[in-house]
Parts: C-alpha cells; structure tokens; sequence
C-alpha cells in the first residue's frame, strides 16, 4: 500500500491561530554573508509558547530576521541559567539534546510542502536537513554547509553549565545558495512558513515554541502548525 504524503496524514486546517513575522529587507546595500545587521533596529518575535509545560525555569528566547538579495540573517538570544553543548560536528543526531535553537521552515512559500530543519546550539553546530516529514530525511552538504556563517557568544566547542551562566547568542547568515543547493528548489522571496523552537538542555530541558502547536508531546515536526514569515 502507498504511504500517504505528509500533507495527507496530518492535512492543514485554516482554523488553527497562525503567528506571524514581518521580515524587513536590511538597508545596507552590502550583500555579504558576513555583514552583521544593525539588529537594535529590528524587531524579535518570541518563543513563548509551553504546550508541555510541567515544571522549572520559563527562559526567554528571542529571534530576529533580515534579509538582502541573497541571505537570511538570524540573530538568536536564548537566557539560559543551564547552558550546556557537547556536539561538534555538523549534522549530528544529537545536536537537539543540547541548549539548542531550531528554526523549521518552507521554503517554497507553500504550507504544507517539505520543509527545512535548521537546529543550532548554544556554541553555534548547526544541523540541517530536508524532506516532506520527520523521516527519510537529506542531510546538507559539505559544500552547501560552508557557505553558512555561523557565530555564538560561547567561544569554545562545548560547554558544561556554570553558575555564571546567563543568556547566549548566536548569529547565522544562511545564503539562499545553501538552502537551494539542499532543497533541490528555488527560494520563495516573498512568504514562508515556519516555527521555532526552544529545546535541550541537560538541565530543566526546554520545550518552547512561536507558533503554537497542539499536540499531546513534544513534537517539532508538524509543519501543519507552522506560521508565517513575509518578506518585505
């Protein structure tokens, strides 16, 4: 018997509450994935969602947008009283058990279709990887991964918790080259849809969204629970 596509098993519905995000085009007419934007300017949507909430510490998270002719840029300050990494490598399985950030996005601009994970944490390792649904997923190249920047307010490759801990940031300049040369497909300038998501942590682990997602456990890929990014 055919598996029933994604979209079939868990179709979308219009009812549900659909956060969204205005993406400003940055002013600089420097199109260089190591420009840095003027991020005091640009406002932050908030991961401030506990659909599982039990216990323990509610720590903000904060996500800004930009965006020129060729890259999205992505600013992350997550506090964080636990921060805590031990991946390394690109890609690794394990990188959401980490303090970690995940963005998960379409961008084909259609809801519903296959759909980006991009998962970062708290020393910058990125993980990314796309398909229609939480298996059978592609994995970024090499070649795709090297032309994403990445820098975290952590400077070392790991990190156990410290007393001292308060709140890290990480910066991603991610060219629609890379996300072009993974998904197969041109990028939708004009609308995505995505979430966010707060996760990991050794200690008192987060499980934070934007977009609400109504489900009985932790569950990140339900893109049928996704909002809405505009480019303007």
């Amino acid at each position: 018997k055919e598996a029933l596509p994604y979209s079939a098993k868990y179709p979308i519905s219009t009812e549900k509450t659909m956060s969204q995000y205005i993406i400003n085009k940055t002013v600089s007419t420097n199109q260089s994935a190591s420009f840095s934007p003027n991020w005091h300017t640009i406002n932050a949507l908030e991961i401030n969602q506990y659909p599982w909430y039990q216990a323990g510490r509610k720590q903000d998270t904060q996500v800004k947008l930009t965006v020129n002719n060729e890259t999205l840029f992505i600013q992350i300050i997550a506090q964080d009283k636990y921060s805590f990494a031990k991946q390394t490598e690109l890609n690794n399985m394990l990188v959401c058990e980490d303090s970690c950030v995940e963005f998960f996005f379409s961008p084909s601009g259609v809801l519903g279709s296959s759909y980006v994970n991009l998962e970062v944490n708290c020393c910058g390792t990125l993980h990314l990887a796309y398909g229609e649904g939480r298996d059978n997923r592609q994995f970024i190249s090499l070649e795709a991964a090297s032309l994403i920047q990445c820098k975290s307010s952590i400077s070392s490759p790991v990190k156990i918790e410290s007393e001292y801990d308060n709140e890290w940031c990480v910066e991603i300049a991610l060219p629609f080259a890379a996300i072009e040369q993974l998904t197969g497909e041109s990028v939708n300038k004009a609308k995505w849809f995505a979430n966010f998501y707060r996760c990991g942590g050794r200690t008192e682990p987060q499980y934070a969204v934007w977009n609400n997602i109504d489900v009985s456990e932790p569950d990140y890929h339900r893109p049928e629970y996704f909002g809405e990014l505009v480019f303007i």
